[in-house]
């Protein structure tokens, strides 16, 4: 399990405690509800993943990545213009992908920092 995991499952059990607690042992004062609105931001925060967006990776091949994601636009394009029967566009887009695949393998075992 790595840590941002971890870190989220920390923060949904912490805020459920923080609920089931004041509830179990209630009293006549407004701390209670402010513990339980706390308890729920925590939950909120551990569903939203808060670990892993203050913790995320960090992208080693960075333009690797961004080809490979130029490559999926260009598949769904395809895609649109074969359902529609565009010939000259697939063939546009087939020679686009063809340029793609020689990046990728120009950025395949380059990290952001190599030139």
């Amino acid at each position: 399990m790595s840590f941002r995991s971890a870190l989220d499952q920390l923060l949904t059990i912490v805020g459920v405690i923080l609920i089931v607690v004041p509830l179990a042992l209630t009293s006549e004062s407004w701390t209670p509800l402010i513990i339980v609105f706390v308890g729920i931001a925590m939950i909120a925060l551990g569903v939203w993943r808060l670990g892993t967006r203050i913790f995320s990776e960090r992208r080693v091949y960075a333009g690797l990545r961004s080809e490979v994601d130029h490559f999926i636009k260009l598949v769904r394009g395809l895609n649109t213009h074969a359902l529609s029967g565009e010939t000259k566009m697939v063939d546009e887009i087939r020679g686009q992908m063809k340029d793609s695949v020689d990046r990728m393998v120009t950025h395949a075992g380059r990290s952001t920092g190599s030139s």
